[in-house]
């Protein structure tokens, strides 16, 4: 089973080749088919060069590092990625090193299930680790009520915005083309649109380092971003519902 991960890059430049190298090896260790995908999300410091350099010289076939000029978001990136993954599981992680590789490991034995079609790591899982101050406890519990409150999740979903996930090329076969945004919210939207087909997802512990950097999605001005994007997605629903309502029922 050929596994691509997807990393959207950006500002990554100090902590870029510590996350390629760790997951170069592991991979090459427990599923040799594999490929990296690094989608640098503007050129605005020196990581695509970092990158493109050090692969060079340590011959990595297995990574590339794809971009384009400006800055567009996470959305615009994992998309972008997606659309060059060749591989039977597509999923994309976050490019620093703040998840441990357990993470990884056990979202891998996951989707190798038959039955699975979709991994979702969450920090409110009971046996994930994760120390969280009073704040990002309170954003966490009050994004996930955000998007059960307006979006149609699977139902087992307790968590959304973990910077790991894992889909057979069947489902983002299947979802790709219907997604629309740009920014954080992305995970809420492909959540969304597996939430309409009825897929099993299997959600999983999560595993964080403790001394991590700071989460660019926590801050408030891309939490107020990440909740329009949300409101977006919940009127494009809501559209949709009503035109194949009125057409099946008129």
């Amino acid at each position: 089973m050929k596994i691509s991960l997807v990393l959207p890059t950006y500002k990554k430049e100090r902590e870029v080749i510590d996350q390629l190298e760790r997951l170069y090896g592991y991979l090459s260790r427990v599923n040799p088919d594999f490929e990296l995908i690094f989608v640098i999300d503007g050129y605005v410091d020196n990581t695509k060069d970092i990158l493109g350099k050090y692969i060079k010289e340590n011959r990595l076939q297995k990574a590339q590092v794809i971009g384009y000029r400006e800055n567009r978001g996470k959305g615009y990136a994992v998309r972008y990625g997606m659309k060059k993954a060749t591989g039977d599981v597509i999923g994309f992680i976050d490019a620093d090193t703040d998840i441990q590789i357990r993470s990884l490991a056990s979202a891998i034995r996951e989707i190798k299930k038959d039955s699975v079609m979709a991994v979702i790591p969450s920090k409110l899982h009971k046996d994930s680790n994760i120390e969280m101050t009073l704040g990002r406890k309170i954003f966490s519990y009050g994004l996930i009520a955000v998007n059960k409150l307006l979006l149609r999740l699977p139902k087992n979903i307790t968590d959304v915005g973990c910077g790991l996930k894992l889909f057979k090329r069947e489902l983002i076969k299947r979802v790709l083309p219907n997604l629309k945004v740009n920014r954080f919210a992305i995970d809420s939207e492909i959540l969304s649109e597996i939430g309409k087909i009825g897929y099993e997802v299997s959600v999983i512990p999560f595993y964080l380092n403790k001394n991590r950097s700071d989460s660019t999605s926590a801050n408030i001005k891309e939490a107020s971003r990440m909740i329009k994007d949300i409101l977006s997605i919940s009127m494009k629903e809501s559209r949709v519902f009503k035109s194949y309502f009125l057409k099946e029922y008129r």
